[in-house]
């Protein structure tokens, strides 16, 4: 069967009313002059934002607009239900509702027949809730919950069922109840041809560290190859994959490690690609560095401490945004760092540029980062002027790293009974201001 991808510690975010371009890479792409950034920030009536650096995820809709959604505190500043937001490429403003769903959104993803998927759940004890929304008007047309998954991502297919990336993998039908769930490590999955790539972050055969798990899968669930990679122990997180022109497969990891056996020790991101049969390529590690203050003027500090959170495909380039903690040694400042790569892994330029990150119209890329209680979105072009600052120094280093790989039969998996749950969840129109700024068009 064939099937389509449908297109705290304090947050240091760096942006700039009339900003300082960003460094590396080719102008504007097509070689003209560098696209303007520009940005917007949008608040809430009558509410606000919850404080909380990984909250919140976008999407893109295949008209070319844009999907926000984040979870609300209430006036206590606690969590209390999650707005999603529908703005144009201009971003002006179509429609915002308030949901009530009370855990951190993970994923927002167009279907068929205009539906829009929200992704949500509770990490632990562990369940993973799909919101089937109507595009045009953020109402809640069906909403089910599974048990024994975790919050993750979905792949939408085209008979109107999804592929969810929640711990394990789970195939649903249109009606959202399960076809299938195996024991397969996955927070993200992809097409290839007629079979899809998982991806996770298990443990290595021997459980000593965890790292990039990859498994190729066919629509019935059947397991062609698994395949692992790690720099080495630490705090492992996915950014996500993307598939290449050449088949093979690209996919961000965030860094967390002080450890000397680990060979990406103090850098926040690694690089890793592998072949199109799953054989593991490369591994290369980010080196970025910045000027903090200090209480004597300034330093050069690393930007180190990393997590992965959203991968994006534009074009030949890919964009991957993870957070690095940014400060002198021992501080707890997180900067949210959006860096392009070429279809070689090369770097191109690294921005400040948002936590999470979708594919725009004319080759851009909207990325978004929640400020106290407004939250901005930025519009960012290759290249682009204005409206962002750039680390002081980046740069990609190759490194070796661990690697495992087995064929499908010998790849142990096994089936996961699912129960669904029903759920009602109603959305209730909010009001919001959008202020734009940084030339925007």
């Amino acid at each position: 069967m064939t099937r389509k991808s449908w297109l705290c510690g304090a947050v240091l975010t760096l942006l700039t009313a009339c900003g300082v371009s960003g460094a590396g890479g080719a102008g504007g792409g097509g070689g003209g002059p560098p696209r303007e950034n520009t940005a917007a920030t949008l608040t809430l009536t009558g509410t606000r934002f919850f404080v909380e650096y990984r909250n919140g995820t976008i999407g893109t809709l295949p008209d070319g607009d844009v999907v926000l959604a984040a979870l609300l505190a209430d006036d206590k500043g606690y969590n209390s239900d999650i707005a999603v937001l529908r703005l144009d490429a201009k971003m002006s403003l179509k429609w915002v509702v308030r949901i009530d769903e009370r855990d951190l959104p993970t994923h927002l993803v167009a279907g068929r027949d205009g539906a829009l998927f929200l992704i949500s759940g509770e990490t632990y004890p562990g369940s993973l809730r799909v919101l089937k929304l109507d595009a045009a008007t953020g109402a809640v047309r069906q909403a089910a919950e599974y048990t024994g998954f975790s919050p993750g991502r979905a792949l939408p297919l085209d008979d109107g069922g999804l592929l969810l990336a929640g711990g394990n993998l789970l195939r649903v039908d249109a009606q959202l109840e399960p076809v299938w769930a195996k024991s397969i490590p996955a927070t993200h999955v992809i097409a290839a041809g007629d079979a899809f790539i998982a991806a996770g972050v298990p443990l290595d055969s021997k459980s000593r560290m965890s790292g990039i798990g990859l498994t190729k899968v066919s629509a019935d669930g059947q397991v062609a190859w698994k395949s692992f990679a790690s720099p080495g122990p630490g705090n492992h997180s996915l950014s996500g994959l993307r598939l290449l022109a050449d088949g093979s497969v690209m996919v961000g990891l965030g860094n967390n490690s002080t450890r000397s056996d680990n060979v990406a020790v103090l850098s926040p991101f690694v690089l890793a690609t592998f072949d199109a049969q799953g054989q593991p390529r490369t591994m290369s590690r980010a080196d970025l560095t910045q000027q903090v203050p200090t209480s004597t003027g300034t330093t050069e500090a690393p930007l180190q401490f990393g997590s992965g959170h959203s991968l994006v495909a534009s074009g030949e380039d890919t964009w991957i945004s993870f957070t690095a903690n940014s400060g002198v040694l021992g501080s707890n400042v997180i900067s949210q760092v959006l860096a392009r790569f070429s279809s070689d892994g090369s770097l191109q330029e690294a921005l400040y540029g948002g936590l999470q990150a979708t594919a725009g119209p004319d080759g851009s890329t909207f990325s978004f980062t929640l400020n106290g209680p407004a939250l901005t979105l930025l519009r960012l072009f290759p290249s682009g002027s204005g409206c962002v600052k750039s680390p002081t120094t980046a740069g990609l280093r190759r490194v070796e790293g661990k690697t495992e790989y087995a064929e499908g039969g010998a790849v142990q998996v096994s089936n996961i009974s699912v129960t669904p749950r029903s759920l009602t969840r109603t959305a209730t129109p909010l009001s919001a201001t959008v202020a734009l700024g940084c030339a925007a068009p």
